[in-house]
Parts: C-alpha cells; structure tokens; sequence
C-alpha cells in the first residue's frame, strides 16, 4: 500500500497527472485545467473551425475557381467541399488539391449540372500554406460567378 494516499503539495486532485519513466508529475494546464502541450509533444493542434468560402468569377471559358488559400502558420482540414456554377448549367466539375502548384484530383464528375447546383464531396485532407482547393467548370463562360466553399478545421504550426 502506497505511503500517501494523497496528493503532492501543490497538487490538486483535479490535477492531470503524466509518467515520465521514474515518477508521476503533473502536467501543464490551462487556467481551464485543459493540458497544454507543444511542439514534439504536440497530440492535437486545434486553432479553429474552418468555414470559409470564394464567390467570384471563373478564370475565363471552361474556367476555374480556388478557394482562399491557407495562410502562413496553418494547416487547414477540409472536411466538406462545395463547389457550383452559379450563372449556368455545366457538364462537368472537377475538384482539385492543388499543393505547391501541382494539382491533385479529389473529384471528378461528368453529368449535367443545373446553375446553382452543387457538387458536394466529403472526406478528410490537408492544406499547407498557400495551397488552395481548385475547381474546373466545364461548360464555364466568362463572366459565370462560381462559388467554392470549404468546412473543416484551422491547426496551428508548432515548432
């Protein structure tokens, strides 16, 4: 049985409490008792959620759209994309990740779209600074307002 069966002086018994391989210590915490870790020990980072939207026009005929890119210091998780057309009806839409200026394929659907209808993909990825989500509009014109509206969750960068 242990010698005490109570808290260290300076420990309360809300206090979260970590092994570091020779005794039990307790770990830092906010003034909300939420534990606060950083850089190599970092579990999760979480700065905010992540709704944000560009409402503009296409790059041109057959054109693209991209969304606001990730600002230095973040990672973005996007959770849910939307994108649509919303002056015309178009026969394709394609969704890509585009990093560092190389594009990546999320979504590719080949059917007619009415204006204002929406192609909605779902999942899990991840934005670095400066990388934008790019949508191609085939059946685009110039002029055509395009919409692509990303949801998910901002991390911060830790060092």
């Amino acid at each position: 049985m242990p010698d005490r069966i109570y808290p260290a002086a300076g420990v309360g018994f809300n206090t979260p409490l970590g092994y570091d391989d020779s005794d039990f210590r307790a770990l830092k915490v906010d003034p909300h008792g939420r534990q606060q870790v950083r850089g190599e020990n970092q579990l999760f980072s979480f700065k905010g959620v992540l709704a944000t939207q560009y409402t503009g026009a296409v790059s041109g005929a057959n054109g693209y759209a991209d969304s606001p890119a990730v600002p230095a210091g973040e990672l973005w998780v996007v959770t849910t994309i939307g994108s649509t057309d919303a002056t015309r009806a178009v026969t394709e839409i394609v969704v890509l990740n585009r990093q560092d200026a190389v594009n990546y394929r999320v979504d590719h659907v080949i059917r007619a779209f009415a204006a204002g209808e929406y192609l909605i993909w779902g999942g899990h990825m991840y934005l670095g600074a400066g990388n934008v989500i790019r949508v191609y509009f085939t059946g685009s014109q110039v002029g055509d307002t395009a919409v692509v509206a990303m949801t998910g969750y901002r991390m911060t960068v830790e060092t």
